[in-house]
């Protein structure tokens, strides 16, 4: 058979199989399936399975609307592993006029999957917790689903008091792991003036997640990008895990749990060799230099029985991040020593 022939026959067959001018049906293909995600001012579903950021559970793939992101300087969350995504409306942008505190359009949710070891899967970490952020006409809302023990599905919590999941820690042990109530989520989100935490210039720019989203960003952003102010190492790193896991209260502003101000540019001005007045934490200076066990912030973070200072973060950790507290020590002690180590 020519070549000519073969491709006539491969042609035919196809459009036959097709119904085009053949004696067949062209088959039906299927409708795509409508999730919450096409209409996300609608009611949520009781089930994440209809809400459609995850099209393949129990597989942790995203919808391929969904924009996956990372803050460079993440949230300590007891050591789980997490999993964040944005999804904007179809043609909608961030405005991202100001790099600390981007404003969002309506219908902007944010996805963040919590995933730890339990006890009925102690070799891979299983989805535990999937927290939703929605920007409405009133505002923000916020809702959590509660993973079902198989890690194929997960169903929409009330919210009304927090709940508690048991998961590994790294050493094995059971931890408490706690699901926070409504009212402690907006306790740090509304004490933020961006209630949208982790996602800003700076965080973004650190992770390399800018990149990835730059395209929804107007204006788009330009080098050089928000950045931790000029420091020595161990002073960077500090300002960095304050960027990630203080400033959303300690901002400045008049916000319900601020109390002082950790943001880079004024952090170390606020705390070395500042005492703690009007902080509502225990007498004494918040970092004296070379003296971690008689700093207040530093005993605060380790949240330690025996002393006076108010346990920071104040709610939802269950287990206390012993790299941050490492690095914290570290610093102080080097403080005694150098001005900026």
């Amino acid at each position: 058979m020519s070549s000519a022939v073969r491709v006539f026959a491969v042609v035919g067959c196809v459009v036959g199989a097709l119904g085009c001018g053949g004696s067949g049906d062209a088959p039906e293909l299927e409708p795509a399936r409508s999730t919450f995600l096409d209409e996300p001012l609608a009611d949520l579903p009781e089930k994440l399975s209809d809400v459609g950021i995850y099209p393949e559970l129990p597989a942790l793939r995203l919808a391929p609307q969904a924009l996956a992101y990372e803050p460079g300087y993440p949230l300590w969350s007891d050591g789980g592993a997490k999993q964040r995504a944005l999804v904007l409306p179809v043609g909608a942008s961030i405005d991202a006029s100001d790099p600390a505190s981007y404003a969002f359009p309506s219908g902007t949710l944010l996805f963040k999957t919590f995933s730890f070891r339990t006890a009925a899967s102690p070799d891979r970490v299983v989805p535990v917790e999937t927290r939703l952020l929605r920007l409405g006409a009133e505002g923000w809302e916020l809702a959590a689903y509660g993973w079902d023990d198989d890690a194929a599905d997960a169903t929409l919590l009330d919210l009304k008091r927090a709940q508690t999941r048991e998961v590994l820690g790294d050493d094995g042990e059971p931890v408490s792991h706690s699901i926070p109530s409504r009212l402690q989520c907006r306790q740090c989100h509304e004490s933020s003036p961006n209630q949208v935490l982790g996602l800003s210039e700076l965080q973004l720019a650190k992770s390399g997640s800018l990149a990835a989203l730059a395209s929804r960003l107007a204006p788009a952003p330009h080098a050089p990008y928000d950045a931790l102010p000029e420091q020595g190492p161990l002073t960077t790193a500090v300002l960095g895990y304050f960027v990630g896991n203080c400033t959303h209260c300690h901002n400045g502003t008049n916000g319900a749990a601020s109390s002082f101000d950790l943001r880079p540019r004024v952090a170390l001005d606020n705390v070395i060799d500042q005492p703690t007045a009007s902080s509502a934490s225990a007498d004494g200076i918040r970092i004296e230099p070379g003296r971690p066990e008689e700093s207040v912030l530093y005993l605060a973070m380790r949240g330690d029985d025996d002393s006076d200072a108010k346990n920071m973060p104040p709610l939802g950790v269950a287990r206390r991040d012993a790299s941050a507290l490492e690095l914290l020590d570290h610093w102080i002690r080097a403080l005694g020593d150098e001005p900026d180590p």
